[in-house]
């Protein structure tokens, strides 16, 4: 059996994450979200406790996969937002930039890039219609805007990808 674990990351001095899991025949099911603080030091830090997130994935794989744990072929692909810079604005904040180095460094060829754009295939209607949409109390953060770009990148990399029992599940 195969697991496939994707982390999606929205890099930022408040970094979104979220965590989902997909078989051949299983939709996407998100297994983690949260918002990591403090930029790229609060985003390092986060990867060491985590075992750059194979701590949860390994958690969720033993808890949902019993009798097959043993023998299962899992990984974990990272999805991420790349840095674009804005027209007009003076002196942007280019922590994005470092977080990418951190994952570039970390994950090397396990990475799939996202344009800020492709956020916009899943949009924030398509979160609260699977009550999905997250508030700040929910991740401990002033906003949940950060973690529900997260989410928004996982989903639409699963579109992208034409994962079929996510798109059935789903987009009905």
């Amino acid at each position: 059996m195969s697991v496939d674990y994707y982390m999606a990351v929205d890099p930022g001095m408040a970094t979104g994450v979220a965590i989902g899991r997909v078989t051949e025949e299983e939709p996407l099911e998100v297994i983690y979200v949260g918002i990591i603080p403090q930029g790229a030091q609060g985003f390092i830090d986060w990867l060491e406790f985590t075992s750059n997130g194979k701590a949860i994935t390994e958690m969720d794989c033993m808890k949902h996969f019993p009798n097959e744990y043993a023998n299962i072929d899992y990984h974990l692909d990272i999805i991420c937002e790349t840095f674009q810079l804005r027209g007009g604005v003076i002196n942007p904040n280019l922590e994005p930039l470092r977080i990418e180095g951190i994952i570039l460094d970390r994950f090397q060829s396990a990475i799939h890039w996202q344009h800020p754009s492709d956020k916009m295939l899943i949009g924030d209607e398509f979160l609260k219609e699977h009550d999905l949409w997250l508030t700040g109390s929910q991740v401990n953060h002033e906003d949940g805007r950060d973690a529900n770009d997260a989410l928004q990148h996982l989903f639409a990399h699963m579109a992208k990808k034409r994962h079929l029992p996510t798109l059935h599940e789903y987009w009905r």
